[in-house]
């Protein structure tokens, strides 16, 4: 059945990727230009900025365990519209520190932000609206944060280098508050009792009842485990492999085709997003995530096995087929497999910890290189985490008594 397009959900799908648009690109892709900018501006060491990007995303991940349950407390307006104010706060609060520990403070500010317009919040938001064709609609909403790094990020680095990074950064948060707050105000509604997607049921009536599942008992749950676990693999590796993949790639390359090799990843994975949004739906999500993390097996095969500039390109295209689809996968696979009950905390958690495991990422790719004098042993270990992610995501063991 054809989905109408008055559906207001659809509307929500719109501010969705615009929110994850302005969210990866001032918390995420930002961060690089923070660093760069701050580094020229008084001196500070990569180390000393590195480490309290790495504190960010650490107290951060704990903050995004909560968000899910706030928007089903709170709504998703208050909750995107506080935390884009907060994004905003902080960044433009580091361009008036002088201090390293100041640094600190801007993050901390900062933090909701991203909790409030990362992969936590925005699958939260979608599961209120769509639950038929969430696959397509969260692939739709979370394809905003590859354009955050394909079109935001570009156009704030322009900003940065032609009016300063004070201006530019004071021009960048006036612009994403003037035209994501009227969206969200206007978007983020609740969903009345008589909206429903066509196709979908009115009502639940084979949920099962009872209070949605602590973050203790879910972490006791086998099946959430093989899928956390899965997921925390392949995110670690991408994470990885993303942040060494100018170095790795600009000794054959040099820094102009390395960028346009980062160029092709970022569009597969625009194209690797909605390709699996268009079949996820009518899939097993289990088996459609083990495909995305042996396409990008394949890719570090390729990457391995040659060096000729075509090869490069090629295993980078085939890398960024699974960059974003591991952002998107997690809240399918918990949609099919746990209660509505349980949704919103089950995603929220699962994207925290990947964020914590995947931090450490840079780093020990990083101390690889040093240690072996290139990237061909990192590469490696890429290459086992996402082939151990692709295995143990089939496992799917029975429900426990709790929620069967």
């Amino acid at each position: 059945m054809k989905v109408s397009t008055a559906y207001h959900g659809w509307w929500v799908v719109f501010c969705a990727f615009v929110v994850a648009l302005y969210g990866w690109g001032l918390g995420f892709y930002g961060l690089s230009l923070y660093l760069v900018a701050l580094h020229k501006a008084h001196g500070w060491s990569p180390a000393t900025i590195s480490s309290a990007i790495t504190f960010y995303y650490v107290v951060g991940a704990f903050l995004v365990m909560q968000v899910g349950d706030v928007i089903q407390k709170r709504g998703a307006r208050l909750v995107v519209t506080g935390g884009t104010a907060l994004m905003g706060l902080g960044v433009l609060g580091l361009t008036v520190i002088d201090q390293p520990w100041q640094l600190y403070v801007a993050f901390l500010i900062m933090i909701p932000g991203w909790a409030a317009m990362g992969g936590g919040s925005i699958n939260t938001i979608i599961a209120q609206w769509f639950n038929r064709r969430r696959g397509l609609a969260a692939s739709l909403a979370l394809n905003g944060a590859t354009c955050g790094g394909l079109l935001f990020a570009p156009a704030f680095a322009w900003a940065i280098d032609s009016w300063g990074f004070a201006k530019a950064c004071l021009a960048a948060v006036v612009f994403v508050l003037a035209t994501l707050w009227p969206l969200a105000l206007f978007t983020l509604r609740p969903r009345r009792a008589d909206e429903h997607e066509a196709g979908d049921e009115p009502a639940a009536t084979h949920e099962p009842d009872g209070e949605a599942m602590s973050r203790g008992e879910l972490l006791r749950q086998p099946r959430y485990l093989t899928m956390l676990g899965a997921f925390s693999l392949g995110l670690l590796a991408q994470i990885s492999f993303i942040a060494h993949q100018v170095a790795f790639l600009e000794p054959t390359l040099g820094l102009q085709g390395a960028g346009w090799a980062v160029s092709l990843t970022s569009i597969s994975a625009l194209a690797g997003r909605l390709a699996i949004g268009l079949v996820i739906d009518k899939v097993d999500r289990r088996a459609a995530s083990a495909a995305v993390l042996c396409v990008q097996v394949a890719s570090m095969v390729v990457l391995l096995s040659s060096s000729s500039i075509a090869a490069l390109y090629i295993g980078c295209i085939l890398f960024g087929f699974g960059v974003g689809n591991l952002i998107t996968l997690p809240g399918l696979i918990v949609q099919q497999e746990f209660p509505r009950r349980d949704f919103a905390r089950a995603v929220s958690l699962n994207v925290a910890i990947n964020q914590l495991v995947a931090a450490l990422g840079p780093y020990l790719l990083g101390v690889l290189h040093d240690l072996s004098g290139n990237y061909r042993s990192s590469l490696m270990v890429c290459l086992v985490l996402q082939a151990a992610a692709a295995i143990l995501v089939l496992f799917r063991p029975r429900a426990s008594v709790r929620d069967a």
